[in-house]
């Protein structure tokens, strides 16, 4: 794949990490990331090894992504817990561009290309020979939703996090995760304290992270607002971004534990997408243009999260809610059910899970731009990923254990299947010959994972 077709896939990836089951991370299925039940604990001494290979694909040859997961988790004793984690993950497809569909076939250029031809570049190397490179471009035809055909993308991330006592009521986390792509690189850092009252009942915690980002696109970032075919680039830029976590956790009775915590973050710096672009319409309904999207380079969100975990006979559930807010006008509702049934035996369980995430759009969100304007923009965005849409996940997933030689838990084996609907909420008459064309086609995608886990 031509190294120019490299798109960032965060928003792919979260997705994914959604869907997907959030391994040996209690705190994460805290945070409400939509992960499942964490593992069981190491006992002093064990080592747990997760192990998972995910595969996601999307409808009408969208992005497909492969990603393995293998996650370690040491226990020294004495309340001393080591957990690393390493994720490699490859991503390939088409990805919307962020213009609208028209009537005339519709040419654009892949992110390193300076022009709308396919017209090759000459330029002259530091040792004085001459080279030439073509401007990779693609063409959709009329009707058709822009997307990029070439898109790839990989990414590696390792995290590691250290669990300690500070006291008989008190525990200490500290961790930290880097991840790399070749456009993008992510260091953070992350801290948490957690302290037991009430006879190890009630648990009050209260953590934090600070990540730093270098974005580098490809073919450099474009000057947000710019004419697109101009393709006035700039350098590399960063972005920032704090959190806080506020949780409490109760056991409410032998079979009822709640938990419930407020999160609040701060991102400033280049929140842009550098690969999408906003399309300009006239009152005919003809595209007679396209800007670089542009978005504030500030953000603030604040999310409260309720999850509550029953524990029957043979069988569980866990019901979570979480409710989002932030200043650039999104607020989102997300509920998620998940039940399990085991055997008698108790070495087979089925879980089936039910996920539901409604949004509104940003205030900046517009799937297009009246051409009458001046062509400039204050902030403005045709990403699918800010506008207003619900979203229906269906899942189940089946596990069987088998016990080790001594009769203890030995390792199991599951599979778990997904499938995401995505529906646009608002839907807005396009003018002129754009009434006629399928402005807002939503999304489908399908989720297989396969997970052992086993410890020594």
């Amino acid at each position: 794949m031509h190294p120019a077709a490299k798109r960032p896939g965060r928003a792919i990836r979260n997705r994914l990490i959604a869907a997907s089951c959030t391994l040996l991370s209690a705190a994460a299925a805290r945070a409400g990331d939509g992960g499942a039940d964490p593992a069981a604990p190491a006992e002093d001494g064990q080592t747990i090894v997760d192990t998972a290979l995910a595969y996601y694909a999307e409808n009408n040859g969208r992005v497909r992504a492969i990603e393995p997961i293998v996650n370690l988790r040491h226990d020294f004793g004495d309340e001393r817990i080591l957990a690393l984690k390493l994720t490699f993950d490859s991503l390939s497809g088409a990805t919307p561009n962020g213009a609208v569909p028209s009537t005339r076939p519709q040419t654009f250029a892949s992110p390193s290309g300076h022009s709308l031809t396919a017209a090759p570049q000459t330029y002259t190397t530091a040792s004085g020979q001459t080279s030439v490179i073509s401007s990779p471009i693609y063409t959709v035809a009329a009707g058709q939703l822009p997307m990029d055909p070439n898109y790839h993308d990989q990414r590696l991330a390792v995290s590691g996090t250290y669990q300690l006592p500070v006291s008989g009521l008190t525990q200490a986390t500290l961790g930290g995760d880097l991840s790399y792509e070749h456009d993008f690189l992510s260091v953070s850092g992350n801290g948490a304290i957690a302290h037991d009252f009430n006879q190890k009942n009630t648990t009050l915690s209260l953590g934090g992270n600070l990540e730093f980002d270098m974005v580098r696109p490809i073919g450099g970032a474009p000057v947000a607002g710019s004419d697109y075919t101009l393709f006035e680039k700039q350098g590399d830029h960063t972005k920032h971004d704090a959190n806080v976590v506020l949780g409490l956790t109760q056991i409410m009775t032998r079979r009822w534990l709640a938990d419930v915590n407020v999160s609040y973050d701060q991102l400033n710096g280049y929140l842009n997408d550098p690969y999408k672009i906003v399309s300009l319409v006239d009152s005919l309904g003809s595209v007679t243009g396209y800007l670089y999207e542009k978005r504030p380079d500030r953000r603030s969100r604040t999310s409260v999260f309720l999850e509550n975990r029953l524990a029957l006979d043979r069988a569980s559930a866990g019901l979570t809610l979480r409710y989002m807010s932030d200043d650039w006008g999104i607020h989102s509702e997300t509920a998620q059910l998940k039940l399990r049934w085991s055997n008698p035996q108790r070495d087979r369980y089925l879980e089936p899970q039910l996920r539901w995430y409604r949004q509104t759009a940003a205030n900046f969100y517009t799937p297009w731009i009246s051409s009458g304007g001046t062509g400039y923009i204050t902030n403005a965005s045709a990403d699918e990923r800010l506008g207003a849409f619900h979203a229906v996940t269906w899942g189940l997933k089946y596990a069987a254990r088998f016990p080790d030689d001594s009769g203890g838990d030995g390792s199991e084996l599951s599979l778990r299947a997904e499938f995401y609907r995505q529906t646009p909420d608002r839907r807005l008459a396009g003018p002129g010959a754009l009434s006629g064309l399928n402005l807002y086609p939503g999304l489908q995608a399908v989720l297989v994972q396969v997970e052992w886990r086993f410890g020594y």
